[in-house]
């Protein structure tokens, strides 16, 4: 178990100032089995925050992970461009808050009287997002105030994710600019 990340953490979150871009730009995980891991906020296994630009997750087997906030499996918060996923099997992770398998979004600015940086652009495909859980929103893949990039979502298999709220398989809020396509979503679950 772990704040932040349980498993593996790349940065750290909510820092104001210029000390946010943690400067952990192009670092790939890679061919990795994440098993049965528990973070006690923003990520379950993999926690990718501000500054890690360039950043590549393939290959891995991310499973039975558990955060007590968000991104069960990984978690993108913060400003991180240019960032991709893929090829990784995402399933039986489970979030208390929000996307029980993948979390994007854009980090809390520390004035409330200012948007969202944003999370800045990442591409995810080739993924099989499997069997994971939400108790709010987005039981397999989750956009939560990632802002005007290009996402980019293709090629996934999102089956059998469940959440208590509201995109059983994927949820989108505050993500103006996702291209979603080719993908096979089918029997997820929202109560």
């Amino acid at each position: 178990g772990g704040a932040y990340a349980s498993a593996i953490r790349l940065g750290t979150p909510n820092i104001a100032g210029p000390l946010n871009d943690s400067q952990n730009d192009n670092i790939r995980i890679a061919n990795n089995r994440v098993l049965a891991n528990g973070g006690t906020n923003l990520a379950g296994a993999i926690g990718i925050f501000s500054g890690t630009e360039g950043y590549e997750v393939a290959n891995n087997d991310i499973c039975g992970n558990f955060s007590a906030e968000y991104g069960g499996g990984i978690s993108h918060y913060g400003l991180s461009p240019n960032g991709s996923i893929h090829h990784n099997r995402v399933y039986f992770n489970r979030s208390y808050d929000e996307g029980g398998g993948i979390f994007i979004a854009g980090e809390l600015p520390a004035d409330p009287n200012l948007l969202t940086p944003g999370a800045g652009p990442v591409n995810i495909y080739n993924n099989l997002i499997q069997n994971n859980l939400a108790n709010d929103d987005g039981g397999g893949l989750r956009f939560l105030m990632a802002g005007n990039f290009q996402y980019n979502v293709y090629n996934n298999i999102i089956v059998n994710n469940i959440s208590t709220h509201e995109g059983g398989g994927v949820s989108l809020n505050d993500a103006p600019n996702v291209r979603f396509f080719n993908n096979t979503v089918m029997k997820n679950i929202t109560t």
